[in-house]
């Protein structure tokens, strides 16, 4: 039913459609896309992460899930049948992500909608557990439907530093455009680096040159920022324009946000999510700093068969880049014992199975000036209860943290 409704409203508003996938940093994008786009255009960007089959016609109706309420969904019903077939008003640009967890998926998706403008951020070891993916091939042959289903007038914009998103290169009936730091990359950046206010950075396109900063940490998010230029590029905007309308981006809650902590620390809060590669561009954004490094890193899920393997990676990657190492869950053990074997000192390596538990040891610990990295997956986990506990500010988590929502406190 939400499907079907979706499908006509969409009929009914005929906005241009832009769609976002990739394993990494869709919402990220997304909303570095709005951002840019939104201060010339009527845009409407999906709810938070809402990506799925289930999630994404709730975006195109403009509503929010009712989690396990009746009388929720009922609201909810209520509230898309009227966008769907009496809401008046106008969105001129519809900015949505498309996510995949199963073979299948994207083929769901585009049944709903077929995107103006196809934004593929990363292919990732992630959605690998029981009746997901098979391996990295799997998951980018389905992501990779959503390029390969625009129309020759239509722009893909792609991520020329992915081995597997750069295969696509003259493969396309759709216009491309590639970004990246690679030289043949259509829009280039340059002498990207990390500074006390964000990210600054100097991107080329065509005859173009722009000089920007934004207030994102990790040089990695470069990709972020170089999509939503792409894309405004595609939408009659200037280099100059695009990079400058970027100053007033920042990252959606529980990615890599700059919190302050208890006792004149620094808290890295990348608690909303984790995959074996985002830790591992975390951990080198964490190098950067001065002071105690701390890592404390959660559990990575739906890594199937392979997610010992991929933890052990990241716990042999942990060692020069922190100072101290914290594992909180089941799993996360394997990154422990990995960065001892590895040579990280035992005695700067702790592991507990939640994290109120690693909350009360940190709180005892923390000294002035410690810079904390706190990442890990959403299921389980739940990292962001660990950066309220250690917030030098917790009455303002509701509006700086990931799933503050009363739903997922009662979880």
């Amino acid at each position: 039913m939400l499907s079907f409704m979706a499908r006509v409203r969409l009929k009914r508003l005929n906005p241009f459609v832009i769609g976002v996938t990739g394993s990494v940093g869709k919402t990220s994008a997304k909303e570095a896309i709005y951002t840019i786009l939104s201060a010339r255009y009527n845009v409407y960007r999906s709810n938070k992460n809402y990506n799925t089959e289930f999630g994404m016609p709730l975006a195109i109706l403009e509503q929010k899930s009712g989690f396990s309420s009746p009388f929720k969904w009922i609201k909810v019903m209520l509230g898309a049948f009227w966008k769907t077939f009496f809401a008046r008003g106008k969105i001129r640009i519809l900015i949505l992500e498309m996510g995949t967890d199963k073979p299948g998926d994207m083929t769901d998706l585009l049944k709903i909608v077929t995107p103006q403008v196809g934004v593929m951020t990363s292919i990732k070891p992630v959605h690998l557990d029981k009746g997901q993916f098979k391996d990295m091939d799997d998951i980018f042959n389905e992501k990779k439907k959503l390029v390969e289903a625009l129309p020759e007038k239509a722009f893909a914009v792609l991520n020329a530093d992915d081995p597997f998103i750069n295969s696509l290169r003259g493969k396309l009936t759709c216009k491309t455009i590639f970004y990246g730091f690679a030289e043949w990359a259509d829009l280039r950046a340059l002498d990207v680096k990390n500074t006390s206010e964000g990210l600054a950075f100097t991107v080329v396109y065509k005859d173009q040159v722009a000089i920007g900063r934004a207030r994102v940490l990790g040089i990695f998010h470069i990709h972020v920022l170089l999509a939503a230029i792409a894309v405004a590029l595609t939408q009659g905007f200037t280099l100059q324009d695009a990079v400058a309308a970027l100053a007033k981006f920042k990252l959606p809650p529980g990615r890599m946000n700059p919190i302050a902590g208890i006792n004149e620390s620094l808290i890295i809060d990348s608690s909303y999510n984790a995959s074996p590669e985002s830790v591992k561009v975390a951990l080198d954004t964490l190098k950067d700093f001065s002071g105690r490094r701390i890592a404390v890193l959660g559990n990575m899920n739906e890594l199937g068969e392979y997610s010992e393997q991929l933890h052990r990676a990241v716990g042999k990657y942990a060692r020069g880049r922190a100072d101290l190492l914290i594992t909180i869950g089941e799993n996360a053990k394997w990154i422990a014992d990995e960065a001892i074997s590895n040579g990280f000192p035992q005695k700067d390596v702790l592991s507990f199975l939640d994290a109120a538990a690693a909350a009360d040891v940190l709180k005892k610990k923390i000294l002035k000036g410690d810079v904390l990295l706190i990442k890990g997956s959403q299921n389980n986990a739940r990292l962001e209860k660990l950066v309220k506990a250690l917030m030098k500010e917790p009455w303002q988590a509701a509006r700086l943290l990931a799933r503050q929502e009363r739903e997922w406190e009662k979880r």
